[in-house]
């Protein structure tokens, strides 16, 4: 049962090694390692196109899963469409652009991909957000504070009046558990939006470094990588915070 699956793999790793992009960089590798007699530009040109056919492989990968992820929430389903959209256009600029572009852009390429992923990660965990508050109308539990602080203000006999306190200490829980999730929810939100917005930039960016020369291609290729290495840190450590959630949505 295990060998369609590695046969897919396989396939899958193939059509990596062999696509344009990264043949390109390892054909312009050995050319100029021949022409500066220079096994170093072998080398960094074998990290760049292992970093291409790494990037091609889990792209693809993530390409498929997104296809399989339905979103009932309309404001996460939103962001995704989004997000999907700015990374075609994306991939339109790229496939107009040099190879020696693409090739300095190899590590920002993964980095797209690794915010990516986790812009897919923070919508799944939205939706679970979603669907548990969709069981749960706040307004009930807020109703159901107010009566019992009600009676424990109107009851005289202690031991019922302990009752009805644990009662709403129960209920103020509760409530403070669904504003969290809500607040949450609204976060996760704002950073899909910032995301998007950072991908929507980005093919832009790509076309104006066509017209760089070497040294500010390169300056401006680290400063993406910077924009996105930041970026990707900050989804982390939301993702951290959700965790301690989980138990909560579950």
């Amino acid at each position: 049962m295990a060998q369609p699956e590695k046969t897919n793999t396989v396939r899958a790793m193939a059509k990596a090694a062999t696509s344009a992009l990264s043949l390109a960089v390892a054909g312009t590798a050995t050319v100029g390692a021949v022409a500066l007699h220079s096994w170093s530009v072998v080398a960094l040109g074998g990290v760049a196109y292992a970093t291409l056919v790494a990037w091609d492989l889990v792209s693809g990968n993530e390409k498929k899963k997104k296809k399989e992820m339905p979103l009932r929430d309309p404001a996460t389903r939103s962001a995704m469409q989004t997000l999907a959209t700015s990374r075609l256009q994306l991939d339109r600029v790229l496939q107009e652009t040099s190879e020696e572009v693409k090739a300095s852009l190899a590590l920002v390429l993964l980095s797209v991909d690794e915010l990516d992923q986790r812009a897919t990660q923070l919508a799944t965990r939205a939706e679970a957000i979603a669907s548990y508050l969709l069981t749960t109308d706040v307004r009930v539990v807020e109703q159901g504070v107010r009566e019992l602080d009600q009676r424990v203000r109107e009851t005289r006999d202690p031991e019922t009046r302990a009752q009805y306190e644990s009662a709403k200490k129960a209920r103020e829980e509760h409530l403070a558990t669904l504003v969290e999730l809500t607040q949450v929810k609204e976060r996760i939100f704002a950073s899909l939006v910032t995301i998007c917005a950072t991908m929507d930039a980005l093919p832009a960016k790509v076309v104006r470094m066509r017209a760089l020369d070497s040294q500010a291609m390169d300056a401006m290729t680290g400063n993406l990588k910077d924009e996105l290495s930041r970026m990707n840190d900050d989804m982390q450590s939301l993702e951290e915070t959700l965790k301690s959630l989980s138990e909560v949505i579950a």
